[in-house]
């Protein structure tokens, strides 16, 4: 793929998680009826907001390239626990999901080191096994 063209997918992929990311947290910090509602079925409403702030500190760390990796990990744990939480009210876990698929996807193309064995001076690191 060519530099310009990732770079513009890269960008544009970067932008749609961050509005995504950022409306759900805005509509936590607002307290939108419907997720008053939903928060308040499985027990979370206490935390609705301090949820909110965590996701827009998030995606803001995910998307500053500086402390973009960091904000990869930690939206990523965010959005497993997110599924979690739905899984275990017997709600569809899709949503959560495709986020975060798109989170990875968006990751991926940013910085391939992530996923990527760096080069032949990278470090492996080998599992011991204590007999």
């Amino acid at each position: 793929m060519k530099s310009k063209t990732k770079n513009t997918l890269s960008q544009t992929l970067t932008i749609l998680v961050a509005l995504i990311m950022a409306a759900g947290g805005l509509t936590k910090l607002v307290g939108l009826p419907q997720l008053v509602e939903l928060y308040s079925k499985i027990g979370l409403l206490p935390y609705m907001k301090l949820l909110g702030i965590s996701e827009i500190i998030l995606v803001a760390l995910f998307v500053l390239p500086r402390t973009m990796k960091i904000g990869f990990l930690l939206l990523t744990g965010y959005l497993g626990g997110a599924m979690a939480v739905e899984l275990s009210h017997g709600t569809i876990f899709i949503a959560p999901g495709l986020i975060l698929t798109l989170i990875w996807i968006t990751a991926y193309f940013r910085d391939r080191s992530i996923f990527i064995k760096a080069g032949k001076n990278s470090v492996e690191i080998k599992p011991s096994v204590a007999i």
